[in-house]
């Protein structure tokens, strides 16, 4: 069958701003209604961005891995002369890392950096995982009352900091980091809209405080250069790494400022997704006692009253369904975008070089023809026979079970919490040992419970937090 032409696509097309506007009170509703309404491919916006949602696993498995040639990261959108601009909405913080980058300078940085995570060094990551996560633990009392999300995001900065770039944690390292986020997530989708690249540069007040917190950041992270330089850069963290490995088919090593773009993408994307994963887990937990129960039934035959180690992970099936059911409701990469570089087939539609395309992971991972009863919360999804984990990209390098009910066919990408193919998160087994090791760690020792009158909200900026916090009440299982 011939594939239908761009301008029969469904959906109400109008301007990005128009869109933007549609979006902005709930975009997560907004985008399952779009999807129920007009079907897995939809026309959100015509000028300056062309753009879509794209919700059929298949047609993403095309852009992300076979057809990925065809399509370029990040947003278009057509300029003066109709000419295409792309644009990265992470570029003004995270400069041209892994994230931001495209082309032959992705495929160079990725070589150099892939080595960098290998199962075996991530495994030797594991003890500095449990004992913050025990240690963040021991920090609380019984009844205490915590903004959990603000814990967790303290606890994987200090991960981060201490595995991949051998600091300590200070109070100055997170104002720095904290500041630069929540200067500048909240705005970074708008980069793509006429105009706005150019209104950061003037003197206003909003673009004054986010260009002071990057160069904040620029500050502490070149002085950390500096510093490992300096000293020869010899150590084993991940900096001094970055510092001194080379391309092993050029010889070429990275400037000062590709370790800076690297660095910082590492160390802001690196915290950030996984707090709020444990976040939205420690939700999920709090408001299924039987989930937590279960939990905590195989936490006590595993660890007894010891921290989790790197080696129990393969016994820690059901705290790795829990993980990974997390992930599926609430993936803290909650959309992403990639643009067409050529007229290509998109979900039996021709659609235009130079399209954006949107695809959720928030909407096709409540896709209920993949996920009966997809919103609610079931780790047994991951225990029961199916689709392997492993093949879904989600195992940590262990046995962490197998996936969901008996649904004949799951196509591969109706679960992509980390991206796929050549661009899929480097960090995703790191991110995924880290969140089942802080899991353990945490809830060994704790039952976390809603506060209650409090609505917890999901806030979609570049990741999924949850708006104003996560407050909740710790009390505690055992004292060791």
């Amino acid at each position: 069958m011939a594939p239908r032409p761009a301008a029969v696509v469904p959906g109400p097309a109008g301007s990005a701003v128009a869109a933007l506007r549609r979006l902005r009170a709930d975009p997560l509703t907004r985008f399952l209604d779009l999807r129920r309404e007009y079907g897995p491919v939809v026309h959100l916006a015509t000028w300056p961005v062309s753009a879509y949602l794209v919700s059929d696993p298949e047609a993403i498995a095309d852009a992300l891995v076979g057809g990925h040639h065809s399509y370029g990261k990040g947003a278009a959108r057509r300029g003066r002369g109709g000419r295409v601009k792309v644009v990265q909405p992470l570029s003004l913080l995270l400069g041209r890392g892994l994230l931001t980058s495209s082309g032959p300078a992705h495929r160079t940085n990725r070589r150099l950096m892939q080595p960098l995570f290998h199962r075996r060094r991530i495994a030797g990551y594991g003890a500095a995982f449990s004992a913050i996560a025990d240690s963040t633990a021991r920090s609380w009392h019984d009844g205490q009352r915590l903004d959990v999300h603000t814990e967790m995001t303290e606890m994987t900065l200090e991960i981060v900091a201490r595995t991949l770039f051998d600091v300590a944690l200070d109070d100055t390292l997170i104002e720095v980091v904290r500041t630069a986020l929540n200067e500048n997530m909240p705005v970074a989708g708008r980069l793509a809209l006429p105009g706005f690249g150019a209104a950061e540069r003037l003197p206003l007040p909003a673009a004054r405080r986010r260009r002071a917190s990057r160069d904040a950041l620029d500050r502490m992270v070149y002085g950390l250069i500096a510093r490992r330089r300096a000293a020869g850069a010899t150590g084993d963290d991940l900096l001094c790494l970055l510092l001194s490995t080379q391309d092993a088919e050029t010889g070429v090593r990275m400037d000062d400022t590709q370790v800076r773009d690297e660095a910082l993408t590492l160390l802001l994307a690196g915290h950030e997704t996984t707090a709020n994963a444990l976040s939205w887990t420690f939700h999920l937990l709090g408001a299924n006692p039987q989930a937590e129960r279960e939990l905590h039934a195989e936490l006590d035959t595993v660890l007894g009253e010891r921290p989790p180690t790197i080696d129990d992970l393969p016994r820690l099936t059901y705290t790795q369904a829990v993980l990974n059911e997390s992930l599926r409701l609430y993936p803290p990469v909650w959309a992403m975008g990639r643009h067409l570089a050529e007229d290509r087939e998109v979900g039996g539609h021709l659609l235009p070089a130079g399209s954006t395309l949107l695809f959720s992971q928030w909407v096709v991972h409540r896709d209920e023809r993949w996920w009966p009863d997809p919103d609610r919360f079931d780790p047994t999804r991951w225990l029961r026979s199916g689709t392997d984990a492993a093949d879904a990209g989600t195992s940590a390098g262990t046995s962490a079970g197998t996936s969901a009910e008996a649904v004949p066919d799951r196509p591969r990408f109706a679960y992509f919490p980390f991206g796929g193919g050549p661009r899929q998160c480097i960090g995703n087994t790191f991110a995924l040992a880290e969140g089942a090791l802080a899991l353990a760690a945490i809830a060994r020792r704790w039952s976390l419970r809603p506060v209650p009158g409090i609505d917890v909200v999901p806030q979609p900026l570049v990741t999924l937090r949850p708006r104003d916090g996560l407050p909740m009440t710790a009390h505690i299982r055992r004292l060791s």
